[in-house]
């Protein structure tokens, strides 16, 4: 019996990473002895002591894939270094882990021990590996569905435009962030399906992990409109029970009324320019979460070549530098920085101005074909690639780095939300740097 689906590739070796609760403000210039202390008490929380960490590699039931799993100790259970979900040994088959769904670890479920994994593992292999261009994404934003319809009907037309546009890897990803693994449902393979249910999933979706207080469990409990949603993330992370609206925000807030009409259009200036807002907010605060080294280095890293290149590219495309391009390098920068300093300690090599480039580039990429290649003159140093049907194809490390920086839990309600919304946002630029103008008519019929 194989070990893994076929074309999986263990991420043994590849490089270092955390397994649970990320630390991405080290300081650069504190003694090597504090600045273990601290990446160990990062990684191993109050158990920092028993480091080594504990890892092996196994099928993951989340996504599919042969990979590494670190044990986290804090919570007993063990997480999957390339989907991040929740994984726990399993008691039916040794060279497997188990996905923990919910909140608990009582219930893992094996997917290898499921009579139809083998094909669900071919069934993912097939789509994942399916390339992408411009006329692709073109087509899945303007073809018509029961779920498109359902999704203007519901005031969720915009976002679910948004997640149709993304790339396969993509939505799974954020499926399994939200708490499921999207490989072995009937939907898989079909992208309006697929964005509905991240928007919709009964009590997992992203509408669903939005709902306050007694209404969880209030059967008539209307769900929100996308503005509603914004709302909630809003006032969640940014504003606190002692401030008003206006004290945090420069856009004024929309009521239930006029968020419902706005919420109606695949295009909406108001809507646009919130989310714009709620984005620099977000990247705001990863930065302030940074050190000074950190901001002095990632300053003088913008003003090299290739940095300066890269930009530029983007933003003849239309990228807006002040949020996405910035939010990009910090978010790569951090990720870069972290790996050299796991692998080598206080004597790390500095994070070079093409390796930085490259990152920022994948990161911001729509993996359409030829895609990277439209920025070579930027410079960009060669990363190594995952396998096509890989869901490292999604390159989530940095935004999971965000998380880590701006002090949430890992899984908890806004640790699995604000991953979709960043998503969006940052997709919304992508498609900008593909020509795609999401306020054309052709997306609103």
């Amino acid at each position: 019996m194989s070990r893994g689906p076929p074309g999986s590739v263990p991420r043994s070796g590849n490089r270092p990473t955390h397994p649970g609760v990320v630390f991405a403000s080290m300081g650069c210039c504190q003694p090597r002895e504090k600045m273990d202390e601290k990446v160990a008490k990062a990684m191993y929380g109050e158990m920092a002591d028993q480091a080594p960490r504990k890892k092996k590699e196994a099928f993951c039931s989340w996504c599919y894939e042969w990979c590494v799993h670190y044990y986290i100790k804090e919570n007993t259970c063990w997480l999957c270094d390339a989907c991040k979900g929740r994984t726990a040994e399993s008691p039916k088959c040794s060279d497997n882990m188990a996905r923990l769904e919910g909140t608990g670890t009582s219930k893992p479920v094996c997917a290898k021990s499921l009579p139809n994994w083998e094909e669900v593992c071919e069934k993912k292999k097939k789509t994942l590996s399916k390339t992408r261009n411009v006329t692709k994404i073109r087509y899945e934003m303007t073809r018509e569905s029961p779920f498109r319809h359902t999704a203007q009907k519901e005031g969720m037309l915009r976002p679910f435009l948004y997640l149709v546009s993304m790339s396969s890897h993509h939505r799974a990803l954020l499926a399994i962030q939200l708490g499921w693994s999207p490989f072995a449902e009937p939907s898989f393979g079909d992208a309006h399906e697929e964005a509905w249910a991240i928007l919709n999933k009964k009590g997992l979706g992203l509408r669903a992990r939005c709902v306050r207080g007694l209404n969880k469990i209030n059967p008539f409990a209307g769900l929100k409109d996308w503005v509603g949603v914004l709302n909630h993330v809003a006032e969640t992370l940014y504003v606190p029970s002692y401030m008003s609206w206006n004290d945090e925000f420069a856009c004024d807030k929309m009521d239930a009324s006029e968020g419902a009409q706005e919420s109606l259009q695949a295009h909406s200036k108001k809507v646009d320019t919130f989310e714009a807002e709620l984005m620099e907010k977000v990247s705001k605060q990863q930065r302030s979460k940074m050190n000074r080294v950190q901001v002095c280095t990632v300053a003088q890293l913008m003003q090299s070549d290739n940095l300066r290149k890269l930009m530029a590219i983007q933003q003849a495309r239309g990228v807006e530098r002040h949020t996405m391009s910035l939010f990009a390098i910090d978010s790569c920068y951090l990720q870069l920085a972290r790996d050299r300093h796991l692998l080598k300690g206080q004597d790390a090599d500095p994070v070079e101005p093409e390796s930085l480039a490259a990152a920022v580039a994948q990161f911001l990429s729509n993996n359409v074909e030829g895609d990277i290649e439209s920025f070579a003159e930027a410079g960009l140093e060669e990363l190594p690639s995952p396998p096509p049907e890989s869901i490292l194809n999604a390159n989530f490390e940095p935004l999971w780095l965000t998380l880590g920086t701006l002090g949430m839990r890992p899984h908890s309600t806004m640790a699995r939300v604000l991953p979709v919304l960043v998503s969006i946002f940052l997709q919304k630029e992508k498609l900008k740097m593909a020509q795609i103008n999401i306020a054309s008519g052709e997306f609103s019929k």
